[in-house]
């Protein structure tokens, strides 16, 4: 099968697979929201499950994993399948290790901070902290079963999580009662079985392709070496957005306050999670797909394809990423209230989250072309670059935080992050073509053209609807407003794509796609 062909299957797959995990991701929110709302003590749960998240976003879907696939294609085809294994078995080995001891010292600078504080998000980081080594390996091991082809299992075990946390979720609080404190603390709880259940469903997936991990000497591997040479300037370099992030829950922890009540957290979790839904969904399927194509072919010193398989993955992101940002700011209200409103969860959370949601999706472009960007770097062994430039996006979004802030404060944080992604996306495109000269920012001007004008005719559909629909305060029947608005969008999106030659519903439907589309 060509390599076309084959990335965009793979992709399809993962897309597929990753749709579900978040639908069941959108029910925890879901669950989440009606018994919980934006309180304090989400948002000190949002504090205190960052650490295990930005961890495996970091070692495990991040730095270390992208560090492992060119090094694992490189070894499978120079030395062998059993000299591969060995190399795996290693980096698992050391991962697992390295960070459940990190996690001990972690747990007790947390023993010790509960001497002079009694800071809510504490006690439920403590309980989180075993989750990390457990997390972080299942997500390394999900980019080994990419390499060997096996794309389902990796995708699909974050169900078994959101499973796992909506059926404790439930029980706590409506068949027990529990409420705030005492439930989250079983929602952690719940966090760690399905931790657990991710890492036995992997296990048994490695197991099935043959291609178990074998253990010996692990700290004398050669190629662990080059792995871990490797990863050190990755940490920024592929995770700078997860970073930012991070910094955008802290400083809404300790600045963002409503009614006494620190609810900074609480609102950046929703927003981003729903924002995160395409990106999540298409965005990482694209990457994660193309990556392994990226690492042979740059092995091979085959330059000319591995730009041609860049110009496929910016264009497939640019048809999900611009009338994702389009939508998600015109019926951002409606899918709030939709979703999250009711119980504890009122009118004015839903336009806090709508607010902070619609700055989120400025950045969905940049957020889809990093991803792509960053691989074509790392597929060549190449990571200094990509980590100078998000080091400096890093300080960058933590100035304009502080600015934002105060004036704007879910919002403006939300609007940092996104030009921030923007402007480490340009910066890494104008360094790649530097190096590559046949990355053609022409061909991608001409495939974002017609995109946008696509993308605007969806709006203009959209915004129809909405002058034509009775004016109703935010949360009066918002599920019809937000199917109808769907609707006409996708509707409008779908035919002007048919008549601009993107090829949408090729990639939707088709076995195949057709790399000779107008944008070339």
């Amino acid at each position: 099968m060509p390599p076309a062909h084959q990335e965009l299957r793979s992709a399809r797959v993962i897309a597929i697979l990753t749709m579900l995990s978040r639908v069941t991701g959108l029910m925890r929110e879901l669950v989440f929201s009606r018994l919980l709302g934006t309180s304090g003590e989400m948002s000190a749960f949002r504090i205190a499950y960052m650490v295990p998240n930005l961890a495996r976003r970091l070692f495990g879907e991040g730095a270390l994993s992208a560090a492992t696939i060119p090094v694992l294609t490189e070894t499978l085809e120079k030395e062998g399948e059993k000299d591969a294994r060995r190399f795996v078995g290693s980096v698992l080995a050391i991962l697992f290790s390295g960070l459940s001891l990190a996690a001990v010292v972690i747990w007790a600078v947390m023993w010790f901070a509960r001497l002079f504080t009694d800071d809510p998000s504490l006690p439920f980081a403590m309980t989180l902290i075993p989750y990390m080594p457990i997390i972080c390996t299942v997500a390394v091991a999900g980019g080994v079963l990419n390499v060997r082809g096996h794309f389902a299992t990796p995708a699909a075990v974050p169900v078994l999580l959101n499973l796992c946390v909506i059926s404790v979720t439930l029980w706590g609080g409506y068949g027990k009662g529990l409420t705030s404190t005492a439930l989250l603390n079983t929602v952690c709880y719940g966090v760690l079985l399905g931790g657990l259940a991710q890492l036995i469903a992997t296990v048994i997936a490695l197991w099935r392709v043959r291609f178990f991990p074998l253990l010996r000497r692990p700290f004398v591997n050669v190629q662990v070496k080059s792995v871990f040479a490797l990863m050190s300037p990755m940490v920024l370099g592929l995770s700078a957005v997860q970073i930012n992030s991070a910094m955008d829950y802290l400083i809404a922890y300790f600045f963002i306050v409503q009614d006494g009540v620190q609810v900074g957290p609480a609102v950046l979790g929703y927003a981003q999670y729903l924002y995160q839904l395409p990106l999540g969904v298409f965005g990482i399927a694209i990457a994660t797909a193309v990556f392994p194509s990226l690492s042979i072919l740059a092995s091979q010193k085959k330059w000319d394809q591995v730009v041609q398989v860049v110009h496929r993955g910016l264009r497939m992101g640019f048809i999900i990423a611009v009338p994702s940002t389009v939508g998600l700011w015109l019926v951002s209200i409606p899918l709030v209230a939709t979703i999250y409103q009711g119980q504890e969860f009122d009118e004015q959370a839903t336009l806090r989250v709508a607010g902070t949601l619609r700055f989120y999706s400025l950045g969905l472009v940049p957020y889809f072309a990093q991803h792509i960007l960053v691989r074509a770097f790392y597929a060549a062994h190449e990571s200094r670059t990509p980590a100078r430039i998000a080091g400096a996006m890093v300080l960058v979004n933590l100035a304009l935080n502080v600015i934002l802030v105060f004036s704007m404060e879910e919002r403006g944080l939300a609007l940092s992050t996104a030009v921030c992604a923007t402007v480490q996306a340009i910066w890494l495109g104008i360094i790649l073509s530097k190096r590559y000269e046949s990355l053609s920012f022409l061909r991608l001007a001409k495939a974002f053209s017609r995109v946008l004008i696509a993308s605007a005719i969806m709006g203009a559909a959209v915004l129809a609807v909405d002058y034509l629909m009775p004016v109703e305060a935010p949360g009066t029947r918002p599920l019809l407003r937000l199917i109808v608005e769907v609707t006409a969008g996708i509707a409008a999106y779908g035919a002007a794509s048919q008549w601009l030659g993107l090829g949408v519903w090729r990639m939707v439907i088709s076995r195949q796609f057709d790399t000779n589309t107008r944008d070339d």
